[in-house]
């Protein structure tokens, strides 16, 4: 027997447009657009989804099209942006810890899930930061008496980090070391104080995550 309450009969009309939302190709296309990934896209969809079914009396948004889309572009950027923070997060510590640090400095290592997820991610970004090379290399600062050559480290070490990141080794990554054997005239001038090389190394891991923010921090537009 079918239900006569009107009020049922709107919530479940407002569930099944929901469904259909969902399931469009071009929410999905949204939804990569924004993620940057495949799988990071379907758990935004997904979470998305939930959230949107869950509200009070759905059949009472005006535009739910509109919101669902909403929804998914911020549940979009929260998935990629927790992943994000997570690799900066990574080459920061990476990058200040020494051999020999006490253990219980160390982060415990990621879920299977989250490092497939955080490996497909840094794919992306790795295909990113080699599209947009010439732009990324001209925005580094001229810390040298050798620029261009200064500017090749920062996108060296910036690129490895994210090879690092495909393989989930990031913590394997010293940029400090890699600044050494990339560029020793600058990193470890002869005669140069340890006050010197320290405002360097400082300099160019600052340089390192900044040229990473403006690659995994941008965001097409729908």
């Amino acid at each position: 027997m079918h239900s006569t309450d009107p009020a049922g009969r709107l919530a479940a009309a407002a569930l099944r447009q929901l469904v259909e939302i969902w399931k469009d190709p071009r929410i999905k296309s949204l939804a990569r657009r924004h993620a940057g990934d495949p799988d990071v896209a379907d758990d935004a969809l997904q979470s998305a989804y939930y959230a949107v079914a869950r509200v009070n009396h759905l059949d009472q948004i005006e535009n739910l099209r509109a919101y669902f889309c909403r929804v998914l572009i911020h549940e979009a950027h929260r998935e990629r942006g927790q992943l994000r923070a997570a690799l900066v997060e990574d080459f920061d510590r990476v990058a200040e810890e020494r051999p020999g640090a006490a253990d219980g400095h160390r982060t415990s290592p990621p879920s299977f899930q989250d490092a497939v997820c955080a490996s497909l991610l840094a794919r992306s970004w790795l295909k990113r930061l080699a599209g947009q090379r010439d732009g990324l290399l001209a925005a580094v600062p001229a810390r040298s008496d050798d620029p261009g050559r200064y500017r090749a480290v920062i996108y060296a070490v910036a690129e490895n980090i994210l090879r690092a990141g495909i393989s989930c080794d990031a913590v394997d990554v010293d940029a400090n070391d890699a600044f050494r054997a990339f560029y020793p005239e600058y990193f470890r001038q002869p005669g140069a104080t340890p006050n010197t090389c320290d405002q360097r190394f400082r300099r160019g891991r600052m340089d390192v995550r900044a040229l990473l923010q403006s690659v995994i921090s941008h965001d097409e537009l729908c």
